[in-house]
C-alpha cells in the first residue's frame, strides 16, 4: 500500500472527509458548543457595538443640532432687536430707586423659601444675603417676576406681563410668548439673554433665582453658565457656539445643568449673550430611544449612558427611569448615603449623582474603543459592555452600552440540545457527499494547476476558465487578474525604468550613469585635458528685483534650455546652474582632442542666443563668460541627491575669468589662447588681478577665423 503522502489527491480528501464524519461525533458537540459560544458572544459584542455607536451618532447630531439652533438664534434680527431692548430697559430700571418694600420682599422671599430648601440639600452658603441680588434692576425683577409671580415656582414663564406699565414690562410681552415657544417646542429647559458690558441677565425664560443678577460679580459667578458666557464675551467671532459641562446650579437649587452660548453681534457691534438651557430629558430621549431599550435591541438589562471626564453621570440610567422608588430603595439597601438618595429624589435624576469608575470607561475618556466583559457599578453581576469617546466640542465625555453577560448569552442553552442531531446529520452528510465533493473539486484544481505550470515557465498569458461562480471560479478569476496585474506591473517596471533611465541621463553624462548602474558607488576620475567655461548673466540680481519671481524662472529656463541645446550638438557636458550662473566643460568624461575648439563655438553661440533672447523678451541682457583648459578631478557627489562636479585649480581659474570679465565677452587664459590663435581671433588684454593667483594674463576672444561644422 501506498504511503499517505503518495496518494492523490481525490484519496486523500476522501479518507479526510470520512474520518471527519467519524470523529464528528464525538467532538462536534464540544467543538460546537465552544465555537457557538464564542460567536454569539462576538455576536451580543458586535450588537451592542453597533448600539453604542448608533446612539454616538444619535447624541452628537444632537449636540451639532443644538450648535446650529444656538448659533441661527443667535444670529436672529428678533433676536438681535430683543437684545437691545431688554438692555434699555433694563438700564432705566437700575437707575429707578427701590421701594422699601420691595426690597424687603425680595429678602423675605429669600429666606422663607429659597433659603431653606439649599440647606435642606446641604447646599447652603453661609448666609442668606450671599445669595440675593444687588443691583436695583434685578431686585425690581425678581420682585414682580418671582415674588409677585401668581403662578408657582415651576409655571412662572407662563406670565407674560405683569401690568405695572414700566418699559421692560412692555419689552418682556411683546416678545416672551415667541420665546418660550422656541423653548417648549424645542425641548430646551431655559433661555436667556446676557448683557455684553455688565454680564448681566436682562432675560430669561424661566425666572429662577438668576433671573436679573450679573454673572460677572453677583452670586453665580463661578457657575458653569457664566463660564460659557466669559467664552462668548472674550471671542471676536460671532459664529462660534460654547457648551458647558453639567454642573450643579444653586439658582436652581443645585439642580444639574448644562448651557450652550453664543455671542450676539449686530454687524461689528457686540450686544451680548444668547444661552440655551438644555434639557436633561431631551437627552435622556435620545441616549434611550424614548425608553425603547428593547425594540433597540438591549434587552431587559442594557442601557447606554454618558459619563463626564469626573466619571459621573451625564444621563439616567434604566432602573431610576423604570421604577424610581424602586432604584432609590435598592440604592438605600446597598448603603447608598441618604443625602445622595434625597439630591436624586429631589433632582429626580442620577445626573451628577452617580459614579461610574469602570474600567471600560476610563478606557473611553483615554480616547479608546472597544467591548470588554466587566462588573457593575450596581452589584457584582457581569456586564458586556462596549465604550468610546464621544466628539462633541468643548466636552470630554464618554459613551457606553451595556447588558448582562447572562442574557446577552441565553441563546446558547436552547442550543445544547440541537448540537448532538446536528453533530449526527453532519456525519450522513459528509458520507453522501464526498464522492461527490472530490470529484468536483479536483477539476478545477488541475486546470489551476496547469496554469500555474506555465506561469512558472514565463507565459504571463496563462488563463483558467471556470464557468461557476464559486469559490474555485473566485480563485480563477483571481490568478487570471493576477497574471493579468503581473504582465501589465511588469510592462508598467519596463517603462519606468526607461524613464528612471532618461532622467538619470539628464543628470548625469551617459557613461557616469552607467557606471552607478552598474553598482560602482565611487566615482572619482582625473583628466588631463579639458576646457571649463563659466558663464553668468551681468546685472541679474538687478534685473531680477524689477519682474516677478515667475518671470525670472520664465526667463532663466527659456535661456538656459538654448545653452543647452547648443552643448548636446557641440559635444559639451553641462555641469550644473548656481542661479544665473552657467558651468560646462569639454573633455569629459568622454576625452576628445579638440575640447577648447568646441567650448570656444560654445561660448560664441551662448553670447549670440543671449543677445537674441534678450531681443525676444525686450531686456538688455549681457553675459560674462570665462574659458580655462587644464587638467581636472571629476566625481560624483552625494548620495539622494547627487551631483557630477568638477574640482582643481582650472575650474577656479575659470572661474576667475568669468567673474574678472567684460560683459558680452568670452575671456580666456593663456591656455586656451595656445591652443586656439591659430583658429580664432583674439584681443590681449594684458594682465588681469585675481584672486588667489596674482596677474594673470588675459585674452577677449572675439570670433572663429575659418568657421568648420564639429561632429560629435
Amino acid at each position: 500500500m501506498k504511503k499517505f503522502a503518495d496518494w492523490s489527491i481525490r484519496y486523500k480528501l476522501l479518507a479526510l472527509l470520512l474520518l471527519l464524519g467519524i470523529t464528528t461525533f464525538a467532538a462536534t458537540g464540544t467543538i460546537a458548543y465552544i465555537k457557538y459560544l464564542q460567536a454569539l458572544k462576538n455576536g451580543a459584542m458586535n450588537q451592542l457595538t453597533g448600539i453604542r455607536r448608533t446612539k454616538a451618532f444619535q447624541i452628537e447630531s444632537y449636540y451639532r443640532t443644538i450648535h446650529s439652533h444656538a448659533l441661527t438664534l443667535s444670529e436672529d434680527r428678533m433676536f438681535i432687536d430683543a437684545m437691545r431692548e431688554f438692555r434699555t430697559a433694563y438700564q432705566a430700571l437700575d437707575a429707578a430707586p427701590i421701594p422699601a418694600e420691595v426690597l424687603d420682599a425680595v429678602r423675605q422671599d429669600y429666606s422663607t423659601h429659597f433659603y431653606p430648601e439649599m440647606q435642606k440639600l446641604h447646599l447652603a452658603r453661609p448666609r442668606v444675603a450671599d445669595y440675593l441680588p444687588f443691583h436695583p434692576a434685578s431686585i425690581q425683577l425678581q420682585y414682580i417676576y418671582i415674588v409677585k409671580n401668581p403662578y408657582p415656582s415651576g409655571r412662572r414663564r407662563e406670565l407674560e406681563s405683569s401690568g405695572d406699565n414700566t418699559d421692560y414690562d412692555r419689552v418682556h410681552a411683546k416678545y416672551h410668548r415667541a420665546f418660550r415657544r422656541i423653548v417648549e417646542k424645542f425641548g430646551y429647559y431655559d433661555l436667556y439673554l446676557i448683557d455684553y458690558q455688565t454680564g448681566r441677565i436682562v432675560y430669561d425664560v424661566s425666572k429662577d433665582r438668576d433671573f436679573g443678577t450679573s454673572l460677572q460679580d453677583g452670586p453665580y459667578r463661578d457657575s458653569n453658565l457664566a463660564k460659557v458666557m466669559r467664552l462668548c464675551l472674550a471671542t471676536n467671532n460671532p459664529d462660534d457656539v460654547f457648551f458647558s459641562d453639567f454642573e450643579p446650579y444653586e439658582a436652581s437649587r443645585g439642580e444639574p445643568t448644562q448651557y450652550a452660548a453664543s455671542p450676539i453681534f449686530d454687524g461689528e457691534e457686540r450686544l451680548g449673550v444668547f444661552a440655551l438651557q438644555l434639557s436633561t430629558a431631551a437627552i435622556d430621549d435620545v441616549m434611550t430611544g424614548r425608553r425603547g431599550w428593547q425594540q433597540d435591541g438591549l434587552g431587559r438589562s442594557g442601557q447606554s449612558v454618558l459619563v463626564g471626564s469626573d466619571y459621573l453621570l451625564r444621563t439616567n440610567v434604566r432602573p431610576f427611569l423604570e421604577d424610581p422608588e424602586r432604584f432609590l430603595a435598592f440604592l438605600k439597601v446597598n448603603g447608598v448615603s441618604e443625602d445622595k438618595i434625597t439630591k436624586i429624589r429631589t433632582y429626580k435624576t442620577t445626573i451628577l449623582q452617580w459614579e461610574a469608575k469602570l474600567p471600560s470607561v476610563t478606557a473611553a475618556l483615554e480616547g479608546k474603543e472597544g467591548t470588554i466583559i466587566e462588573g457593575s457599578v450596581f452589584g457584582p453581576t457581569l456586564n458586556l459592555a462596549s465604550y468610546m469617546p464621544l466628539n462633541i466640542e468643548g466636552l470630554h465625555w464618554a459613551i457606553e452600552s451595556r447588558m448582562y453577560l447572562d442574557e446577552a448569552l441565553k441563546p446558547v442553552r436552547e442550543m445544547r440540545r440541537l448540537f448532538s442531531w446536528w453533530g449526527a446529520g453532519l456525519f450522513l452528510l459528509t458520507l453522501l457527499l464526498a464522492w461527490f465533493t472530490t470529484r468536483e473539486i479536483l477539476r478545477p484544481v488541475n486546470a489551476l494547476l496547469g496554469a500555474v505550470r506555465r506561469v512558472g515557465a514565463g507565459d504571463l498569458t496563462a488563463r483558467v476558465d471556470w464557468k461557476w461562480r464559486d469559490e474555485f471560479g473566485i480563485l480563477s478569476d483571481t490568478f487570471n487578474a493576477m497574471t493579468t496585474s503581473i504582465r501589465e506591473k511588469t510592462e508598467l517596471i519596463e517603462q519606468k525604468n526607461r524613464e528612471n533611465e532618461a532622467l538619470l541621463l539628464n543628470i548625469l553624462p551617459g557613461e557616469i550613469a552607467n557606471r552607478l548602474k552598474s553598482g560602482e558607488h565611487e566615482i572619482a576620475d582625473s583628466f588631463a585635458e579639458v576646457t571649463v567655461l563659466f558663464g553668468d548673466l551681468v546685472g541679474f540680481t538687478a534685473l531680477s528685483s524689477t519682474i516677478s519671481a515667475a518671470e525670472v524662472v520664465d526667463m532663466l529656463n527659456g535661456l538656459f534650455s538654448r545653452f543647452d541645446q547648443a552643448a548636446s550638438e557641440l559635444g559639451v557636458e553641462k555641469i550644473k546652474t548656481i542661479g544665473d550662473c552657467y558651468m560646462a566643460v569639454c573633455g569629459l568624461p568622454k576625452r576628445c582632442p579638440d575640447h577648447a575648439e568646441r567650448m570656444a563655438r560654445m561660448a560664441l553661440r551662448m553670447l549670440e542666443a543671449t543677445r537674441d533672447y534678450g531681443k525676444e523678451k525686450g531686456l538688455n541682457l549681457q553675459l560674462r563668460i570665462g574659458l580655462n583648459s587644464g587638467p581636472v578631478v571629476a566625481g560624483v557627489i552625494g548620495t539622494s541627491k547627487f551631483i557630477y562636479d568638477l574640482w582643481g585649480d582650472t575650474v577656479n581659474l575659470a572661474s576667475r575669468m568669468e567673474s574678472t570679465g567684460v560683459p558680452s565677452e568670452i575671456q580666456v587664459t593663456r591656455s586656451v589662447y595656445e591652443r586656439l590663435k591659430d583658429g580664432f581671433e583674439f584681443e590681449s588684454r594684458g594682465v588681469v588681478h585675481v584672486k588667489g593667483k596674482g596677474e594673470i594674463e588675459a585674452w577677449i576672444l572675439h570670433g572663429q577665423l575659418h568657421p568648420v561644422e564639429v561632429s560629435r
